[in-house]
């Protein structure tokens, strides 16, 4: 058995897409938090692409973990046809610093169809060429501005003292509000008697 299986798979969205949204699509912003809690305990990295409807992602670990993982993906409710493009063994991960890299390089990706002929995002119909040439994309392509997740700076005592500023000056208005709201219910029944 491998030390390192590198698994490709596809699969299509069964949920409809959000298209007023200016940033990534709410349900793939979902599997990507998701992937980057659990992919660290379970040792797996890679890489996940979205559009026109398709997922093509890239996982790599251990081998029953990423198989464990693609049959939990199986039996997700946002993916349907899901299929293995690739398996093969790899002495060392090519996405080892993502526990789920994601790269919305729409533009980079519609040049690589272009190449290919392809006027769509239709993973299914990659041979190993395109693979090979979406995982280059994927490998060397920035992730989003919502990468790794940030680990907050240490607050410097001023930022504290503002936040708390801000938190006591919020809860003033809605005590201001509640206390308005009083004295006017109380003058309305003064002036009601």
């Amino acid at each position: 058995m491998p030390a390192i299986l590198q698994l490709v798979y596809a699969s299509r969205a069964t949920f409809r897409e959000n298209t007023s949204n200016q940033g990534i699509e709410p349900e793939v912003s979902r599997i990507l938090m998701q992937s980057r809690q659990n992919n660290p305990r379970s040792g797996i990295v890679g890489a996940l692409y979205y559009g026109d409807g398709h997922f093509f992602q890239c996982l790599e670990g251990a081998p029953d973990a990423v198989r464990e993982t693609v049959d939990r993906i199986r039996r997700d409710r946002r993916h349907e046809e899901v299929r293995v493009l690739r398996e093969q063994s790899l002495d060392t991960p090519g996405f080892g610093e993502w526990s789920m890299k994601y790269v919305p390089a729409a533009v980079d990706v519609r040049q690589l169809l272009q190449r290919f002929g392809q006027r769509r995002f239709d993973p299914f119909a990659f041979d190993n060429d395109r693979i090979d040439a979406m995982l280059d994309l994927l490998r060397h392509g920035r992730d989003t501005a919502h990468a790794e997740p940030e680990r907050p700076a240490p607050a410097s005592p001023q930022d504290a003292a503002r936040r708390t500023n801000r938190l006591l000056f919020g809860v003033g208005l809605i005590a201001v509000a509640i206390l308005a709201g009083v004295i006017g219910a109380a003058a309305y029944l003064l002036l009601a008697t």
